[in-house]
């Protein structure tokens, strides 16, 4: 009597040794494969989480406001400890009400729109800084004019700090650039003299979509001048 079951496993069989056999003959590596080759890649890289996130958007429509609530929380189970959130469009400054309450009630995370505190949390682990155009050459002019007003030496240092005094700005150590037109948008220069560059045509607010992303920041030789 013919068991069924037994044909079944023999055709099962056959049919992946075909696929196998097809595979190699067009060059393709099997699913399996290139999940064991991606796994043993990453063994050898060690995964640095950027202490500063930041993202400039370049097309207004690729703003939606539950994507970046997302990339918050998102951004909270990565580990990453700053978030700046450019718009030179004014939509995110005119949604602040809304991003606020995420903050408070579900992130609890600490909030700045353009350098001036909107809320702050005892438990907070995580800084957002919602930037608009102000924060750009602007900031950057009216920092340097405060500098003037005395008669010590104006440094690179004594800039970089009267930023992060005044407008809570400081470097990213990794900027997406959100968008298929390759600008800044008027980003703050100051900011980004060692900063690591990643462009992608959508917002990646998903935990998977952000740890793609800082996978692909951690095979960057960074050097920072050395």
């Amino acid at each position: 009597m013919i068991d069924v079951g037994w044909i079944c496993v023999a055709a099962v069989r056959a049919v992946y040794w075909l696929v196998m056999l097809v595979c190699n003959f067009l060059g393709y590596s099997p699913l399996w494969a290139q999940i064991a080759m991606k796994n043993r890649k990453m063994g050898n890289v060690r995964i640095r989480i950027p202490v500063h996130l930041a993202v400039c958007f370049t097309e207004n429509k690729l703003i939606d406001l539950s994507e970046i609530l997302q990339l918050i929380d998102s951004c909270v189970l990565t580990g990453v400890r700053q978030l700046s959130l450019y718009d030179p469009f004014g939509e995110l400054v005119s949604q602040i009400d809304k991003i606020e309450q995420a903050c408070r009630l579900f992130t609890r995370a600490d909030l700045f729109c353009d350098g001036v505190r909107i809320h702050s949390s005892d438990i907070s682990n995580l800084q957002v800084n919602i930037l608009s155009r102000k924060m750009g050459k602007d900031a950057l002019v009216k920092t340097c004019k405060l500098l003037c007003e005395n008669d010590e030496k104006i440094t690179g240092e004594r800039i970089s700090k009267a930023l992060e005094e005044k407008f809570h700005l400081s470097d990213p150590d990794f900027l997406l650039q959100i968008g298929n037109v390759p600008t800044l948008c008027g980003y703050p220069p100051w900011n980004l003299r060692i900063t690591e560059f990643l462009q992608s045509p959508r917002l990646p607010c998903s935990r998977r979509a952000l740890d793609y992303c800082i996978e692909a920041f951690s095979h960057r030789d960074i050097r920072i001048g050395k």
